[in-house]
């Protein structure tokens, strides 16, 4: 992606971002597959990992643009935007 984005250190987001993404998938496909075999039924295995990769795709986005790789920033930033919109609405 630094590629195509032009970036002027390609690797800059490699060395910010790899160690903390990799340890995330450490912890986030282990428990995934441990419940995908041992509470999924057989029928719906191939849907719940498709799910959990399409959650994952999103993850790497998220990190790609405004993330540090873990899921402490994500979930850092859905609460700040969750805070933001109850104080955006109105009042009864």
């Amino acid at each position: 992606m630094s590629i195509l984005q032009e970036q002027d250190d390609i690797f800059l987001d490699l060395k910010q971002k790899f160690w903390n993404t990799y340890k995330t998938g450490l912890m986030y496909w282990p428990f995934v597959q441990l419940t995908n075999f041992s509470l999924v039924p057989v029928h719906w295995r191939t849907a719940y990992t498709g799910l959990c990769g399409f959650l994952w795709a999103t993850f790497l986005c998220f990190s790609q643009q405004t993330g540090d790789g873990t899921l402490k920033s994500a979930f850092i930033l859905l609460r700040a935007k969750a805070a933001g919109a109850v104080e955006k609405s109105p009042e009864k």
